[in-house]
């Protein structure tokens, strides 16, 4: 059913709970797993010009790619061994929705709350968008909170 399962990652707790999902999901369908970073840059180079020149862009792409390295390590220890990583710049949900379109992916899982915490209830801001937009299945995994 499954042939390629994407989890966007952050590299918070809530990205990593859904990394275990992504996972056994992939198990469970022999698929490809893809781990997605992106860096939401925009708003940062319009309160400060000089942004991509400096430092700090190059240590949150470190950390992007620090969060798809650890989540293809933790793929790789569970037996996965067909692993695609990215960092992409832009709005993150409208980069998750055309990496999906690029790669052909069939299924998106990804955490209803990350760095940026929620902005309603039950789902955050990022996700809500990319169900919203995504012309594939969401498993939207619920972290934080109280069960």
């Amino acid at each position: 059913m499954y042939d390629a399962v994407l989890v966007p990652t952050d590299g918070s707790e809530g990205s990593a709970t859904a990394a275990e999902h992504a996972i056994d999901l992939a198990q469970r369908h022999d698929a490809r797993l893809y781990a997605l970073h992106v860096l939401e840059t925009e708003q940062v180079v319009d309160q400060i010009p000089e942004f991509e020149d400096s430092s700090i862009f190059d240590r949150l792409a470190d950390a992007g790619q620090q969060a798809v390295d650890d989540l293809q390590a933790q793929a790789e220890d569970a037996g996965i061994d067909t692993v695609t990583t990215a960092v992409e710049q832009g709005v993150p949900h409208e980069e998750v929705v055309e990496y999906v379109e690029r790669q052909d992916i069939d299924v998106i899982v990804m955490a209803t709350e990350g760095r940026t915490g929620p902005s309603r209830e039950l789902i955050g801001s990022v996700t809500e968008s990319v169900v919203r937009a995504s012309p594939v299945p969401v498993l939207a995994v619920k972290v934080g909170g109280e069960a």
